[in-house]
């Protein structure tokens, strides 16, 4: 439970991606995309935000400064925006169910 709080928590309504087209965006807008959301926690079927966190910190060193959740599909995709030390917005693009990262801009 405490996961999917984070994950709600977690979430930015902010600019759009380039990595998602519009009909793929996803936002928890409503107490129904929350609860999808968190039933998708709760079943292990996509990972808890602070695992995704983890993992984007580990491959891109920085501070997350917002994440959006989308689908491409069925597949839920998020993608955080990492500030780096040296000021460059690092935008990492991860699958929630598997915790791959698809895509990274801006790394270096």
């Amino acid at each position: 439970m405490a996961a999917a709080c984070l994950l709600l928590s977690g979430l930015a309504l902010g600019h759009p991606a380039e990595a998602l087209a519009d009909e793929d965006r996803f936002h928890a807008d409503t107490d129904d995309d929350r609860d999808r959301i968190r039933e998708s926690v709760e079943k292990g079927e996509i990972k808890s935000l602070a695992e995704l966190r983890r993992i984007v910190l580990s491959r891109v060193s920085g501070k997350i400064v917002s994440t959006e959740i989308g689908r491409k599909g069925k597949t839920f995709i998020y993608e955080f925006r990492v500030l780096s030390a040296d000021g460059r917005l690092v935008e990492v693009e991860i699958d929630a169910a598997s915790g791959l990262i698809r895509e990274i801009e801006n790394e270096e």
